[in-house]
């Protein structure tokens, strides 16, 4: 494991809470647009190098653990990590998965004594046609719910990732209801990215903003109806009306650090989702210093029309500044 130089601003300017430590992209899964499809199964973290990330995180200051991947639940030493993180003093472990082991109860038994505490999972559709087709997986749709009934009265926090494609998103109103009726307390809504396409070619599937924004704000409502908090990705400022800014995802106040296979080290906000580029009308937006700009992917698709300066009454008399996934 190469070493950080902890005086390196990227980890000093902010503080570090969070740890995304993701072991390998193994996945039993072959989601469309995802990384693990394109990047070498193969290249996988020793456990004792999962160990050694896991000490030096909490030596930077994070106090909570978001294990992802690829599918973490399909390491040998996924349970033995959860141990390790559990002991190492981590509050929160929180595991990103497709959730089709945990449909296991004695598998999920097994990580919540090890110390799992809440369980992100990736929605699809509410069809499980739909579902299966983007998971590229049959049967994953069935899982899910299974693992939902076993997950659901172990009182563990539940979260739900909505990746809103053109075939999807017209359902993220009732998706987000039935999830958040079935024990779902989050939703975080993310734009279809191309970044991780591989040779596929995967444009169609990328929603416009002006067509997903008003679905966006209904799911909001029902989430509010529900007792539920929605939280959207890669939405620029100006794509919102003002008073819907809450939405808006502060990838910089999480203070997440990520690690990857291979010593790849990166804090949230200056990774390729989060990372966006800045077209003409950014140059006299008010909201720019919040603002991440626009994946440079959705404007090879779509261009920028739906992009707009910002006014400075707009920004003084609304928060620009968004929220926090971790809730905490």
């Amino acid at each position: 494991m190469p070493l950080l130089d902890l005086s390196q601003p990227h980890l000093t300017e902010a503080a570090i809470r969070w740890l995304e430590l993701s072991p390998g992209f193994a996945c039993n899964c072959r989601c469309l647009g995802c990384h693990s499809c394109s990047a070498d199964a193969g290249d996988q973290m020793q456990p004792a190098e999962v160990l050694r990330w896991l000490q030096y995180g909490r030596r930077l200051g994070a106090r909570h653990l978001w294990l992802s991947g690829g599918e973490p639940t399909l390491r040998r030493d996924f349970v033995s990590t959860l141990k390790a993180a559990k002991q190492l003093g981590y509050q929160r472990i929180k595991v990103q998965t497709n959730a089709m082991l945990f449909s296991y109860p004695q598998f999920a038994d097994k990580a919540i004594a090890a110390g799992m505490t809440e369980v992100n999972l990736l929605l699809k559709s509410l069809d499980p046609k739909i579902h299966d087709g983007l998971n590229r997986t049959p049967g994953s749709h069935r899982l899910l719910g299974d693992a939902i009934e076993v997950l659901r009265p172990r009182g563990l926090r539940l979260e739900g990732d909505f990746l809103a494609t053109t075939r999807n998103m017209s359902e993220l109103p009732d998706l987000v209801a039935h999830y958040a009726q079935l024990g779902l307390v989050h939703f975080n809504i993310w734009l279809f990215s191309l970044v991780d396409q591989g040779d596929a070619d995967l444009r169609r599937l990328v929603p416009r903003l002006s067509e997903l924004v008003p679905i966006m704000l209904t799911a909001w409502q029902r989430a509010k109806e529900f007792g539920a908090s929605l939280c959207s990705l890669n939405t620029p400022h100006c794509a919102l009306p003002p008073w819907a800014w809450p939405l808006q995802f502060d990838a910089t106040g999480m203070g997440l650090l990520v690690v990857n296979p291979g010593g790849h080290v990166f804090r949230l906000e200056t990774s390729s989702i989060e990372q966006g580029v800045y077209v003409d009308a950014c140059g006299t937006c008010a909201a720019r210093p919040w603002c991440h700009g626009m994946r440079s992917d959705y404007l090879q698709i779509h261009g920028d029309s739906d992009l707009q300066s910002v006014a400075q009454h707009t920004v003084s008399s609304h928060d620009p500044r968004g929220s926090i996934l971790d809730l905490s």
